[in-house]
């Protein structure tokens, strides 16, 4: 372990409250640093440490300053594709929206020319004199297209909520 890093860990553990009469122990040059970390850990009950956590498509600006040390315009390369990924995934929920109307809007066409076809079809055999094969067809129709309607509400509403 470098000079460095023990001098890191001390300041670390100078900056804790610990009691005085653990100091001696935690501030003992000859118990190495990982040790001292364990003693303050177990009889203290704390994590001695840095974490850092974030949620959201880019990092904290600490973090994308590390970038930049690391990489070349880091920070920049990862809020470009930040921006990238955003704009794609725009695009892709567009498309999806406006494919899902032309679809929708297809199906009520198709679900209407079936509809006079059906109830065409029973007013001619109706007309013909099979009344009880007009009547099927007529009441068929009708359910089918009542059913049709009423699943794809519930099927919307549910979708909605989910």
């Amino acid at each position: 372990m470098s000079k460095k890093d023990q001098e890191t860990g001390d300041n670390t553990l100078k900056q804790i409250d610990i009691p005085k009469e653990l100091r001696p122990i935690i501030d003992d040059p000859g118990i190495p640093e990982e040790k001292r970390k364990q003693i303050a850990e177990v009889v203290l009950g704390i994590s001695v440490g840095q974490e850092t956590e974030f949620s959201g498509p880019i990092p904290p600006p600490e973090l994308l300053k590390g970038y930049n040390k690391v990489v070349q315009n880091g920070a920049e390369r990862i809020i470009s594709m930040t921006e990238k990924q955003s704009q794609h995934r725009m695009h892709l929920e567009n498309y999806a929206i406006k494919e899902e109307l032309k679809q929708s809007g297809r199906g009520q066409v198709f679900g209407f020319i079936l509809g006079i076809l059906g109830l065409s079809l029973a007013t001619m055999l109706t007309l013909l004199g099979h009344e009880a094969i007009a009547g099927i067809f007529g009441t068929t129709t009708i359910v089918g297209l009542v059913t049709v309607f009423v699943v794809g509400r519930k099927y919307q509403q549910k979708d909605s909520q989910g």
